[in-house]
């Protein structure tokens, strides 16, 4: 390996640099990825306009989560890896010890570790992700489909979470990638799918993954949904992040149905719902936050059977010089994620 590498580190709101640092060396139990391509995420840009993350640590900090690459080192004790390997790395692991770990509430964790740093040429991969979310990546498939594994890990944990079978009717409120993973996961167990999103070219995507019905959530969806199904639909997903939305999701479901609220508002904000709706009508309102280690692995052979629309998540590639680039497109809505391959210019 060399001794320096190019990385992105996040000094502030706004502020993020690419330098020349060390590449890192491996720690007991840890390794050391070059990274063959890494994903931009919604999260990332928000981190990158807030500055902040609560598992992101002191800044300047390495940036990224989610990443895919070829082992180049070992720390003392890793005996199941070797150089060589290709693998993918979630973006996190819980510890395995606490009581929430002991209740199978991973995501809960009291001592969950988080990576960061995918946006770099060389990754340290933390030593309890090596022993607990470090996957081999099949030789047929492209490291920026095997980086899908993290978020898609989510996904399926929200699927199970709100408990889609077939013949469930199903809303979407946000078609960015998660939304449209949640779609895809939805329809793929036999439930009927609508999704709604602002953006013509998001529901167009929809559509080409075979949602039943798009909607925009500026018009009257309640109508809508109404006349498709003849009442609200069983599930709504929030996959958006706005209180509004929340607030939104809770009025789209049919009495007794499950509203799963995914994606995640800034820290402090409140949301109010109608109290009588909830009660009389018995919803069920449900955060649903991270994923959990098997929902890992079962991200990865879907993805490895080919029956994930990586064509449609995965909007284009930039080498990591034009990081930037990639998140000022996400924020125009211009594409969902993008691969970032830090070995061109």
């Amino acid at each position: 390996m060399p001794e320096r590498m190019l990385a992105a580190r996040l000094y502030g709101p706004g502020d993020l640099r690419l330098e020349e640092i060390l590449v890192p060396e491996p720690g007991p139990g840890e390794v050391i990825l070059r990274v063959e391509r890494a994903l931009t995420c919604g999260t990332d840009v928000k981190i990158f306009r807030r500055g902040r993350h609560p598992a992101l640590g002191p800044l300047p900090s390495l940036f990224g989560h989610e990443v895919a690459g070829e082992i180049v080192a070992v720390g003392e004790g890793v005996w199941n890896f070797r150089p060589g390997m290709r693998v993918v790395a979630a973006n996190s692991a819980p510890c395995g010890a606490c009581r929430f770990c002991d209740r199978g509430e991973f995501s809960l964790c009291l001592n969950l570790t988080f990576f960061f740093g995918a946006f770099a040429q060389y990754a340290r991969i933390p030593a309890p992700i090596v022993r607990v979310n470090l996957y081999p990546i099949p030789d047929h498939l492209s490291g920026a489909a095997a980086a899908l594994v993290e978020p898609l890990a989510c996904a399926l944990r929200g699927i199970e979470a709100a408990e889609v079978e077939p013949g469930s009717t199903v809303l979407v409120m946000g078609g960015g990638a998660l939304g449209l993973m949640l779609a895809h996961l939805a329809k793929s167990r036999g439930a009927w799918v609508a999704l709604s999103d602002p953006h013509p070219e998001r529901r167009e995507t929809a559509r080409a993954i075979g949602v039943d019905l798009t909607l925009d959530p500026r018009e009257d969806i309640h109508a809508a949904l109404q006349q498709a199904l003849g009442e609200l639909p069983d599930i709504v997903f929030e996959a958006v992040g706005r209180v509004e939305v929340w607030e939104a999701a809770a009025d789209a479901v049919r009495p007794g149905g499950r509203v799963i609220l995914f994606g995640g508002c800034p820290v402090g904000t409140r949301a109010a719902f109608d109290t009588a709706r909830l009660h009389y009508q018995e919803l069920t309102l449900r955060g649903v936050f991270h994923h959990h280690p098997r929902f890992v692995g079962a991200a990865l052979n879907l993805l490895a059977a080919g029956r994930i629309p990586v064509e449609h998540l995965i909007s284009g590639e930039f080498p990591l010089l034009r990081l930037l680039e990639a998140f000022e497109r996400m924020e125009r809505r211009e594409g969902f994620k993008f691969a970032i391959n830090p070995w061109v210019d």
